[in-house]
């Protein structure tokens, strides 16, 4: 007779286990990338925010700082309207450009939206004077009026109707960080 050794299969509670350890690690891996990124984030801002010819100013507190004239708060604010728009797509609300959104709703134009216009021809400039320093100022004035909006309005909310166009102006804003930073050299972390 042939003795055999029986296999076993994994039970429920070892597999379980083994998929929350891989999850964890998952986690900690991205918590690194991220670290990382909003690392070199800060900086890189805290050099590209001086003027060509000035002195190099380094405040390491500053330069961590998630509360403005900082590369982790342009990273955070982009990951905030990457929420929001994620909390969107949950909600089923579908962002459109349709302009009689803006204009009833409070029939003047947001800060936010003045602000992103400008972009073209502050990356232009910053190109034409190779002073990049006036995209940092930039993009940090465009996230402040993004932060000033998400605060003073309900973005997502099924209710609104509209939240449409709300969901649009935080997508046109992701796609002006993104860029910006791009630019800058500065990592864009989708979530933070």
């Amino acid at each position: 007779e042939k003795i055999t050794q029986r296999e076993e299969k994994p039970s429920f509670a070892s597999t379980s286990a083994k998929a929350s350890e891989d999850k964890k690690a998952s986690e900690g891996r991205e918590k690194i990338e991220i670290s990382q990124k909003v690392a070199v984030g800060a900086l890189k801002y805290s050099v590209l925010k001086q003027a060509i010819g000035s002195d190099i100013i380094y405040d390491f507190e500053k330069s961590i700082s998630f509360q403005g004239d900082s590369g982790p708060y342009l990273q955070y604010s982009l990951a905030r309207a990457n929420s929001v728009l994620e909390k969107g797509k949950k909600e089923k609300i579908k962002a459109t450009l349709i302009y009689k959104y803006a204009s009833e709703s409070t029939n003047k134009t947001s800060n936010l939206e003045k602000m992103m216009l400008y972009f073209p021809e502050v990356v232009e400039k910053a190109g034409r004077e190779f002073e990049p320093h006036g995209i940092v100022l930039y993009l940090t004035e465009l996230a402040s009026a993004f932060n000033g909006y998400y605060g003073q309005n309900k973005i997502v909310d099924k209710a609104d109707e509209f939240s449409p166009y709300k969901l649009s102006l935080t997508q046109a804003f992701t796609v002006i960080i993104k860029n910006g930073l791009w630019l800058l050299g500065i990592p864009a972390p989708e979530k933070m």
